[in-house]
């Protein structure tokens, strides 16, 4: 039973780091411009027609997976204590 461990944990922290990057770092609103920056890197922008409907654009940053996980492990380093 022991011989799959490596695996288990393996995929454990790679659905972990799925759930991270799809948390919100943070949202700012400012003059009809809703920002919303995801943790991993790509930004959500919505703004505000005159018609009270909004339109949305995104910037993606296509982040390397060695990154993403530099950035997971940091958040879970801060998160322990």
């Amino acid at each position: 039973m022991t011989e799959f461990i490596d695996r288990v944990e393996a995929r454990r922290l790679e659905l972990e780091l799925e759930q991270y990057c799809q948390g919100v770092s943070y949202i700012h609103a400012s003059n009809g411009v809703i920002e919303t920056k995801f943790n991993n890197g790509d930004i959500e922008y919505k703004t505000r027609q005159k018609n009270g409907k909004y339109t949305t654009t995104w910037k993606r940053e296509n982040a390397s997976r060695e990154t993403l996980l530099d950035r997971f492990y940091r958040a879970l380093a801060d998160r322990r204590y």
